[in-house]
């Protein structure tokens, strides 16, 4: 009897066993794209950071995580990111529906909202237009980078805030409208002109026209420290969140690269944009994606499969994150990708991976 009852026991372990292994394997055959996220497995653990893809094909989402959250916890997919400068893609949006109610124009000139009575940095030309500032044709210095970021990091004390930089953008570059080169100041003073106009900060703006009529319900202007499903910042091996305040990113950062958000709901925010006029017209739509130097309004064009095949999107790396994604205009095959790591390699990678894969 008790050999049988043993027999038995094994008999009903194997089955259920099996049981879970086909499930299992059907659960990675149903998820195309983790076969190549595994791949990096192995690079991400050393590095000790993780990365979230998702991919819209055929009209359903596919998502899958790999690598770390923080320096000890697993990567899931809920988790949330610095999405860095595809901050300026809504940016853009907003001073689009502020075309559309007439409140302002492209050729409107920066001199009709700063006036040089109460603002003095000379070295802004107050005669640069709107669309300069959204093609970055404006030949402005670079303030984030070059004047804030290294000084502000580690500092909780250092005088920066979105209210002062207008007055720190160092020398021109170049004269307005002679050539294109990006810069995270046209973006910031595009959110300037968006509060001036409406009387109302940046962050509400973003609630009240995209957040919330996106149903983006994980999606912030701000680092929320508080919450358990923040991916943390890392940098080789080493966790930079205590480093921060929770208004960091939106000090300095600003309407050129302060949002968080998590992979779902930039999903929701693409298609919205991409694919109806929840947000814009198709008119307005159609203006931002008027590329001159493969950059439109806070849109890039890119290439990848060949003259003939491109992608949009815009990428984003911010301390510590990297955001890449790619949506085809033909197929409305869209692919996301978030990293927690500065200057992250991986994610061109799988995502060029991705779409050669799967938007054949």
């Amino acid at each position: 009897m008790k050999i049988r009852l043993t027999l038995l026991f094994l008999l009903i372990t194997f089955i259920a066993c099996s049981t879970f292994k086909r499930q299992y394997d059907s659960n990675m055959a149903r998820n195309s794209i983790a076969p190549l996220l595994e791949k990096y497995r192995d690079s991400l653990e050393v590095r000790r950071y993780g990365i979230v893809a998702s991919i819209r094909k055929n009209g359903g989402i596919e998502k899958c995580a790999i690598g770390f959250s923080d320096s000890t916890h697993e990567m899931t997919t809920d988790k949330i990111f610095n999405i860095g400068s595809l901050t300026k893609m809504f940016t853009a949006v907003l001073i689009m529906q502020e075309v559309e109610k007439g409140n302002l124009s492209l050729n409107d000139t920066i001199g009709k909202y700063f006036s040089r009575s109460y603002v003095f940095n000379k070295n802004v030309d107050l005669q640069i237009t709107i669309e300069q500032l959204l093609r970055h044709e404006s030949g402005l210095g670079e303030i984030v980078v070059d004047t804030i970021v290294n000084q502000a990091f580690f500092n909780f004390f250092y005088a920066y805030n979105n209210d002062l930089l207008y007055n720190k953008i160092p020398e021109k570059i170049f004269d307005k409208g002679e050539r294109f080169k990006y810069t995270n100041t046209n973006y910031i003073l595009l959110g300037y002109v968006l509060e001036l106009i409406n009387d109302e900060p940046y962050s509400e703006l973003l609630k009240e026209r995209i957040f919330g009529p996106c149903e983006m319900k994980n999606t912030y202007s701000f680092l929320p420290k508080a919450d358990s499903d923040i991916a943390h910042p890392m940098y080789e091996g080493q966790d930079l969140l205590e480093f921060v305040t929770y208004k960091y990113y939106y000090d300095y950062g600003f309407s050129a690269g302060c949002i968080f958000s998590n992979i779902e709901d930039l999903n929701r925010f693409f298609i919205n944009l991409y694919e109806t006029e929840r947000l814009i017209t198709r008119e307005s739509f159609g203006q931002m994606c008027t590329f001159k130097n493969d950059y439109g309004y806070g849109i890039q064009k890119i290439p990848i499969l060949g003259e003939n095949v491109y992608y949009i999107g815009h990428g984003g790396d911010n301390l510590s994150y990297t955001n890449r994604n790619f949506y085809n205009p033909k197929t409305r095959t869209l692919v996301v990708l978030m990293a927690n790591h500065l200057y992250d390699k991986y994610c061109w990678e799988i995502g060029c991976e991705m779409l050669y894969e799967f938007d054949k």
